[in-house]
């Protein structure tokens, strides 16, 4: 006798149906999900009258970049930018200070390198932490590495200890004058990671705190959308 296969009832063809499309719609879901930023750290500072940008030591070379083997015994490097005489300066100095806003002048480098967690190591200046893309990380780094003036050789100027702990002055690339003090340059160094932040606009430490202060996810946010 010729069997006869049972044929399934409509019920069971309607659930085997919405089966499939359900797993169909989390394929492709799984495949339209945009994938989480490789994102990194860094840190900034906001002193009484300048920016930092703090990065992990080993991510910049210390040795290669700057010709400090000293610093590869810190875990972070703060870096600043700012009049080779004003910044230099041991005390105040209007004089030095009026000339450096008002007629162009050379610019220098400060690297302080240290350990332990960056805002433990400032307890008077307010720190924010910054996630970055790596691609804004990297493109901050080699900011932060075009900041240093270099000879032919490509070796690096250092001028003397820095302001605090292990830290040196360097020269540096740029003129600094009014309309881009140190604080404009650190945020120069978060544009170019990627951080939205009008270089412009920023003149004193205050308004560029400001333009970080809330908006500490803004760059790898806007990757992940």
């Amino acid at each position: 006798m010729t069997m006869l296969r049972a044929m399934p009832a409509k019920g069971e063809d309607r659930r085997r149906f919405l089966a499939l499309l359900a797993a169909a719609g989390v394929c492709l879901a799984a495949r339209a999900a945009p994938a989480a930023p490789d994102c990194r750290t860094i840190y900034v500072v906001g002193h009484e009258r300048h920016a930092g940008i703090i990065v992990d030591r080993r991510d910049f070379d210390p040795v290669g970049s700057a010709e400090t083997p000293e610093f590869l015994t810190r875990g972070w490097l703060e870096f600043g930018w700012g009049d080779a005489d004003f910044y230099q300066a041991r005390g105040e100095s209007v004089l030095l200070g009026l000339k450096a806003l008002f007629v162009p002048t050379d610019s220098v480098v400060h690297v302080h390198a240290f350990s332990g967690a960056p805002p433990g190591n400032f307890p008077k200046s307010e720190v924010l932490e910054l996630p970055l893309t790596g691609v804004g990380y990297a493109r901050l780094l080699a900011f932060l590495g075009s900041s240093f003036k270099r000879d032919d050789a490509g070796r690096v100027a250092r001028l003397g200890p820095g302001l605090y702990g292990l830290s040196y002055f360097y020269a540096g690339e740029g003129r600094y004058h009014a309309f881009r003090t140190c604080n404009t340059w650190a945020a120069e160094a978060l544009a170019a990671g990627g951080f939205p932040i009008d270089p412009a606009g920023v003149g004193t430490v205050g308004q560029f705190m400001d333009g970080v202060r809330g908006r500490t996810q803004a760059a790898c946010a806007a990757a992940a959308g």
